[in-house]
């Protein structure tokens, strides 16, 4: 888990008095036999020296003068992060893979711990620490570094594409990928994209890159969020990819360092040459900017007429789209992967899967924060996963707040030297919004 900077992190720890704590090696709960087990399954893959996070917590030194930081955190759900939440309007009946949201046992003893005054106790009864949770994607088929290091400018967002030969003559399924971040100081995150005829090849320069708008790839492998898992595809599913294709990689660099930043970081790729039983389509859907798309009638649209349209000021506004399932999707697709996407005047953000007057909640982030946008696995044998059929319907309802009272619209303002909210369209633009899923459907072959 990786805190808020906004929560009271900084490059000092805050002062914390631990004095006494010889006087004090049982007092339980202490680092030694309760936390420090805690802390490093859930915390250190992001806080560590040269990590993610804006400190390390993977010592008692580290991580003693932070603790009342870290209970704030946890408390209050920002940490770990994760979107994804059972709510009153959103009971999901299938769980999420690699969540890592503490229970309440384990909430109650980061509290306690606080409280106490974060004791070490005896490194002699040191409980044993977690072996080091797995980020890698195991027996990748190939890695591939970006042909040349890019500069990334400091104090802004950027972009870049990265065009990616991997060398394949043969047809193959791929299995599943992992961006490497050579620089995690630098890189926000990274949509992997299927370029199934080669043409970023044209358009790229030398060292690999292109801007980003000039080709449109609908089609994903996976992607890279701080923290994240690799994408692993469900056992018996593989995307397939022909002869010849290419790689994508779309770069949204952020840096956190008040310094510019080199980025060359990795791609390793899984993939087998026989075909699996499903052939896996890794897509998004939402975006809907009329009825003839999908979208539904909503607060404030203009001439009466569906329009994605949010007005300077407005807060609590939504937008509705709707997706009926079309003719012709095979018996057993299954869904196997969600993930929401919206910009910076985003709040909320929820699916519904109805069939047959059944409305189930697929997935909800009430408290949509961009900074920790994820794509969520479902959890379960690839026969246990939800099914689509022809008449679903898929239901998606974003939240906006369009004034001053959402800190991260003041920011964005600011970015542009505005100081007054505008009307909010759609868009890709700071200042633009979005309501999207990236999907991940299971398809027999």
């Amino acid at each position: 888990m990786v805190l808020l900077v906004t929560l009271g992190a900084c490059e000092q720890p805050p002062d914390s008095d631990t004095s006494g704590q010889d006087d004090a090696a049982t007092e339980r709960p202490n680092w030694h036999e309760d936390v420090a087990p805690l802390i490093h399954a859930r915390c250190v893959g992001c806080h560590r020296d040269g990590g993610v996070g804006p400190f390390a917590l993977d010592t008692y030194a580290s991580a003693a003068p932070w603790a009342d930081l870290v209970e704030t955190a946890t408390t209050s759900m920002q940490m770990p992060p994760w979107g994804a939440q059972e709510t009153e309007a959103c009971h999901p009946r299938h769980a999420w893979e690699n969540d890592p949201r503490l229970n309440q046992a384990e909430l109650e003893l980061l509290a306690d711990w606080a409280a106490l005054g974060a004791p070490e106790g005896d490194p002699a009864q040191a409980a044993p620490l977690p072996a080091p949770t797995d980020r890698d994607l195991a027996d990748p088929s190939d890695i591939f570094e970006l042909p040349a290091p890019i500069e990334v400018p400091a104090g802004v967002d950027s972009f870049a594409c990265v065009s990616i030969d991997p060398g394949l003559d043969d047809e193959v399924w791929i299995t599943g990928v992992q961006l490497i971040p050579d620089n995690e100081q630098v890189v926000h995150h990274v949509l992997i994209m299927l370029d199934a005829t080669g043409a970023s090849a044209g358009i790229a320069g030398v060292d690999g890159t292109y801007p980003c708008e000039e080709l449109h790839l609908g089609t994903m492998l996976g992607s890279y969020f701080p923290g994240s898992a690799p994408t692993r595809l469900p056992e018996g599913a593989g995307v397939p990819f022909p002869a010849g294709a290419r790689i994508v990689l779309a770069f949204h660099y952020h840096p956190t360092t008040a310094g510019s930043g080199v980025d060359q970081s990795s791609l390793a790729v899984r993939w087998t040459a026989e075909a699996p039983d499903y052939d896996a389509l890794i897509s998004t859907l939402g975006n809907a900017t009329s009825a003839a798309g999908g979208l539904l009638p909503g607060p404030n649209d203009p001439q009466g007429e569906p329009a994605f349209h949010v007005p300077a000021g407005a807060k609590n506004h939504t937008e509705t789209m709707q997706l009926a399932v079309p003719p012709g999707l095979p018996d057993g697709t299954r869904l196997f992967m969600l993930g929401p996407h919206m910009h910076d005047v985003g709040t909320e953000i929820r699916m519904t899967h109805a069939r047959d007057g059944d409305e189930q909640c697929m997935i909800h982030d009430p408290a949509w924060n961009p900074d920790w946008q994820s794509v969520y696995a479902i959890e379960g044998a690839i026969e246990e996963l939800p099914t689509l059929i022809e008449g679903d319907v898929l239901t998606m309802q974003c939240t906006y707040d369009n004034s001053l009272d959402n800190p991260r619209v003041v920011e964005a303002l600011a970015g542009y030297g505005l100081d007054s909210p505008i009307t909010v369209t759609m868009g890709s633009a700071a200042l633009d919004e979005m309501c999207m899923f990236v999907y991940g459907l299971a398809v027999p072959r």
